[in-house]
């Protein structure tokens, strides 16, 4: 609307309702914006042809979810059905990159991935275990890459964390990934991060702007609107079909769990099940029908799995490490590069140094998914022992009876479990409080889940018991709004520990660091 074409409403009932609508307007294009996930595109069509090339990432490690497990050789399965063992032209799984040997006998990915190779005929040298070979995954993805072009785009699944898929692109021609599409269907595999220090969604985007992505429904539904059973006999159509080699995916099924997710995204892509983004397990079922699959040139021999190999772990080099003094270490939380949606803020009163940094994701009240916004505190130890941690953080502001009041937080190199080694990590101070004048405060306290809970118990106080030497300390956005303003450090027995008043430890350069 031009300024010469605007004529003032007449009453003011009028300009209610033009602001009423309006403001609808502005909500529905926000609810489109955040489901619609940055530049995804949700379409019931797959843009797919019979002549397109497909890739497959995928993990599966012992650790992940074991969907996998069940995914893997039903997705082979759907792909050896529609006669396109040629157009998969790459498919790399355990894809837990820098995480754990896995040993022989544990690897299950391999008996599900390469058994279902082998059964129906696909080609074996586009076959990578990337918990053993890392590299010849990342180079054999980089190199199909490089063969994209408009009128031959490469259809990348996403079925696992995306760091070797960051890689693959990273080492490939500018011109080439220009015309990968990335599918995918979960959080995720987009945000979950094994080692803290990889890559994500957010990065690929940064990486190359404006990338293919194709972000369908998510394929976890049950009871008939998704991939997802509540049972083994959800499959028994499987384990009953006069096709051994699918009376086997049923074996691989119950191995891991009756749920096949992951699989959804290869079925929706080639069009299974029509136009409908779900696929859901009666659909499967009827689309494989009591034919058997030709195998060609397949056999049931499974071959052996490797005997697992030590993954190399390379640490990032820290720019500035945080010297602890006499027990303590007392950090001022921007003193870091801030990533993804942190950002260095001054409104608040009664903070210290340049500011505190605080969790703006696109809506406040979004509760982030692991790992966005890793923020890395490298520190030095000289006193070894249990040290006490704290955040000076707030929440103030945020909506009575909340849950926007943490961070997830993480001490180590360790790899991260989907099951909890990140803990969340808030401050107990509720709304009420705040509006009685409260801001930053020194509430502590980890909310643990998964294994963690189990060994920890639901709540328990930061205290880590810190040898000699550098530390990681790992701070991850979650709750919209956190404020953080200061990082305490003390070793138990050291006073002052909640005290406001601590002037900062000292901040060595990386040059300095070497030299101490």
């Amino acid at each position: 609307m031009s300024a010469s074409s605007y004529s003032p409403p007449e009453n003011s009932l009028e300009m209610m309702m033009i602001l009423k609508r309006e403001f609808l307007q502005f909500l529905f294009a926000v609810i489109v914006f955040n489901l619609s996930h940055f530049t995804a595109v949700e379409a019931d069509d797959s843009p797919w042809t019979s002549s397109s090339r497909i890739a497959i990432s995928a993990d599966g490690n012992p650790d992940a979810d074991a969907d996998d497990v069940g995914a893997t050789p039903i997705g082979l399965a759907v792909l050896a059905k529609a006669g396109l063992q040629e157009n998969l032209v790459h498919y790399d799984f355990n894809n837990f990159l820098e995480y754990k040997k896995i040993n022989g006998r544990e690897n299950r990915m391999w008996l599900s991935a390469m058994g279902g190779q082998n059964r129906w005929g696909f080609d074996r040298k586009r076959f990578f275990d990337a918990a053993n070979d890392p590299s010849g995954a990342v180079t054999h993805l980089t190199s199909v890459i490089n063969q994209s072009t408009a009128e031959d785009p490469l259809y990348l699944i996403v079925g696992g964390p995306m760091e070797l898929i960051y890689r693959a692109l990273e080492a490939a021609d500018g011109s080439a990934r220009q015309h990968v599409i990335l599918v995918s269907h979960h959080n995720y595999n987009e945000y979950f991060k094994p080692r803290l220090w990889h890559r994500n969604w957010n990065d690929v985007q940064e990486l190359v702007p404006g990338i293919g992505y194709l972000r369908i429904k998510d394929q976890n539904g049950n009871n008939g609107s998704g991939l997802k059973g509540s049972a083994n006999s959800d499959f028994d159509w499987l384990k009953n079909h006069a096709d051994s080699n699918l009376n086997w995916v049923y074996e691989r099924i119950t191995a891991g769990k009756p749920d096949v997710s992951d699989a959804g995204m290869v079925s929706w892509l080639i069009g299974i099940n029509g136009k409908d983004e779900v696929v859901t397990i009666a659909e499967m079922r009827d689309w494989f029908g009591p034919e058997v699959i030709p195998v060609n040139g397949g056999n049931p021999a499974t071959p052996d799995a490797p005997a697992g190999v030590e993954p190399d772990v390379v640490p990032p080099i820290a720019e500035s490490i945080f010297q602890e003094v006499g027990g303590k270490l007392v950090i001022e939380s921007e003193s870091v590069p801030l990533t993804d949606d942190w950002i260095l803020d001054t409104t608040e009163s009664g903070y210290s140094g340049a500011g505190y940094i605080r969790w703006m994701p696109s809506w406040l009240d979004k509760i982030s998914h692991q790992h966005e916004g890793v923020l890395m505190y490298t520190l030095r130890i000289t006193n070894p022992g249990k040290y006490r941690m704290a955040l000076r953080s707030s929440h103030k502001g945020a909506p009575e009876r909340d849950k926007w009041n943490d961070c997830w937080t993480l001490m180590g190199l360790n790899p991260v479990s989907p099951y909890g080694a990140t803990r969340k990590t808030y401050h107990a101070i509720n709304q009420e409080q705040f509006d009685s004048g409260l801001g930053f405060t020194w509430h502590t306290t980890h909310d643990n889940y998964g294994a963690v809970a189990k060994s920890d118990g639901h709540f328990s106080t930061p205290i880590y018991n810190l040898t000699k030497g550098d530390h990681y300390f790992w701070i991850c956005g979650r709750s919209g709004g956190f404020r953080i303003d200061k990082i305490h450090f003390f070793k138990e027995g050291v006073a002052g520990f909640k005290s406001d008043s601590k002037p900062a430890t000292p901040v060595l350069s990386r040059d300095e660091a070497k030299s101490r």
